[in-house]
Order: structure tokens, then sequence, then C-alpha cells
């Protein structure tokens, strides 16, 4: 092997806030939801570009969102966003294939508001490199409530009768600039729920292999999570602030690339 290549294994990293004291109940959906699926192939020489934004705000606050402070009683919002641009400069061999399905309606465990995958080869031509970013937030904040109003299961309410006051924030993404490239990304997350039983969850993977056997990627790769958590009281519904946590974690990849494989997730819920 040359002894310049970088060689990175699978790293799992996997952030869960436990218990059913944990308050992120996550919001229902409006009466009206929205799906938008977009599916894009581009196999070609030459140069190209791709862009993807999306941002949603909803809350269940009594005056909207035009008025959102101070939050009503039993209120919440929760703000979420995805973005993804890749673009090449110079001349090169590209293959890029990119589905995205965002959905605002209720979902359950093992279904999502966003999931977006991209696959993506490229081999630059007389210096062509390509540039890729990915970026998926999810911020969600919400008074006290009666467990009972939140969710399905009969007994949560018994382990903890008020669903405490929370303030939580996740973000997680990548980058890239290689020259020769072999990438996939995979990012998911949900937080408009059927009920508090399905728990808040962000998921981001990025996986870099060789172009094929004996030629490595060639470049540099980042990815990265971080998270901020407020939680309130346990057993009433006085709203004082009662856990911080932080988290933040980053890995990066220079050089000739075999494998850098890294895999992040978030969860949070009053059931999980």
């Amino acid at each position: 092997m040359n002894a310049t290549r970088l060689l990175f294994v699978a790293i799992v990293i996997s952030a869960v806030l436990t218990g059913i004291v944990t308050a992120d109940r996550g919001i229902e959906a409006t009466p009206e939801s929205v799906g938008i699926t977009t599916s894009t192939t581009i196999i070609a020489e030459g140069n190209f570009e791709s862009h993807t934004e999306f941002a949603i705000r909803t809350t269940d606050n009594p005056t909207g969102l035009s008025n959102l402070a101070p939050l009503g009683e039993d209120a919440g919002v929760y703000e979420a966003v995805y973005t993804e641009d890749t673009q090449s400069s110079g001349t090169g061999i590209i293959r890029y294939d990119k589905e995205l399905d965002i959905e605002t309606s209720g979902q359950i465990t093992g279904q999502w508001n966003v999931e977006a995958v991209k696959q993506l080869t490229y081999v630059g031509i007389d210096g062509g490199r390509v540039y890729s970013g990915d970026y998926m937030m999810i911020d969600g904040a919400a008074r006290s409530s009666e467990t009972a109003d939140s969710i399905i299961c009969p007994f949560a309410s018994d382990a903890n009768v008020i669903a405490p006051a929370y303030c939580n924030r996740a973000e997680a993404g990548s980058t890239i600039d290689m020259s020769v490239a072999n990438v996939q990304t995979v990012a998911t997350d949900r937080f408009i729920v059927a009920s508090g039983d399905h728990p808040v969850e962000l998921n981001y993977w990025i996986r870099v292999l060789e172009l094929e056997d004996g030629i490595p990627s060639r470049g540099s790769a980042s990815a990265f999570l971080d998270i901020i958590v407020h939680e309130g009281s346990r057993g009433d519904a006085s709203e004082i602030l009662m856990e911080r946590l932080e988290f933040s974690d980053v890995t990066t990849v220079d050089g000739e690339i075999t494998t850098f494989d890294k895999r992040v997730h978030y969860e949070a819920g009053l059931v999980r």
C-alpha cells in the first residue's frame, strides 16, 4: 500500500437521550400536509452544479408563528433545515444521483420528514475538482404539558405525569473537496410525529470509498455532529432548567482515501 494513503475505518457515534423523563415529544402535523420529492441523475463529462434548500417552522402555539414569544401553555415550536450544495470546478467525468423526499405529515418510528440520499463519483481532468456540502438541523422548544396529552402509551403518565419543558437542537453534515471521488451520503430526520410515542430523530451518514480497486478517492472530507439540550424539571410544571447537555464531534481526512465511513445518530423522546 502507498505510504501516503490514509485509511479511515468506520466511525459510529450515537448521541441518545434516554429515559421516560426526556421531554422532547416532537410536534403534531398541521391539518394540511405537504409532500415533495425530487430525483436527479447526471452522467456527463464537463461541469455541473446542484443546490437544494429546505426550511420549515411549525408550531401549535395559539397565536401562531407571527407571535411566538412567549409560547402559550402546552405549546411548542420546531424549526428544521436541510441544504445540499454540490458543484464542480473545471472539467471532470461525472456520475451524480440524488433522491429527496420531504413529508410534513405526522411520521412514526422508521419514517422520516426529510430523507435525502446522494451518490457521487467524479474524476477530475486537468485539475478539475468537485465540492459538496450537506447540512441538516432540528431545533425544538416547548412548554411543559401533561404527558397523557402527548402520547398514547397508558403507562407513560404513571412514570412521569408532566412532560417537562425543553429546548433542544441537533445539527449534522459533511463537506468534501476532491479531484477523485466516490461518495455516498444519507440524511434523515423526524420531528413532526403522529404522537409523542415516537422520538425525535436525526441521522447522517457519509461514506467515501475507492473509485475502484487500487484507485483511492483523492482530496479531503469532513463530517460533524453538534447537539445542545436544555431539559426542564422532571416532576412538575414549574419549568426550571434541570439539565444542559452539549456534544460536539468532527472528523476530517485529507489525502488518498481508501475508506472514510462516519455515521451519527441523535434521538430524544418521551418514549424510546
